[in-house]
């Protein structure tokens, strides 16, 4: 099955609907625009239903690697910056308004994998950076949940 993503809204959740291969080229670069254009246009929560995906590779993985780092990046609290750690690990101040006070900017969430996909999370251990949950209901019922 070729690759196909399509996004709707549910209970203030932006929902990419993912189905097919997660393959290097074109799904790839698909996938990693859309994560980039909702994060854009202030799509905060996320929600990647999986359902329909049969297979993931590297390159594919690699890319939800990216898509969280892109939407729980670290903002200033105050004027919403972007923020940065230095090289020996210690927040930088904000580099627009010197605030120290930063918060994640959002929130992305994985539901409905299927055993390929659920395979890869547990083999390389990303069950423990991506919330993952078993059905959509689940998954957008923890969005309004804090933590």
């Amino acid at each position: 099955m070729d690759f196909k993503l399509s996004t709707r809204r549910a209970d203030g959740v932006f929902i990419v609907d993912l189905a097919g291969r997660i393959t290097a080229g074109d799904a790839v670069a698909a996938f990693r625009q859309a994560i980039r254009d909702e994060v854009a246009n202030g799509h905060h929560k996320i929600l990647l239903n999986l359902k329909d995906v049969s297979y993931i590779d590297s390159s594919g993985l690699g890319e939800l690697i990216m898509a969280i780092g892109t939407v729980t990046q670290t903002i200033c609290t105050s004027c919403g910056a972007t923020v940065f750690k230095d090289e020996d690990g210690n927040w930088d101040p904000c580099p627009q308004c010197e605030s120290k006070e930063r918060k994640t900017w959002g929130q992305m969430k994985l539901s409905n994998p299927g055993r390929q996909v659920t395979d890869l999370l547990q083999f390389t251990k990303l069950y423990t950076v991506f919330d993952v949950h078993e059905s959509e209901q689940e998954a957008l019922a923890s969005f309004s949940t804090p933590g």
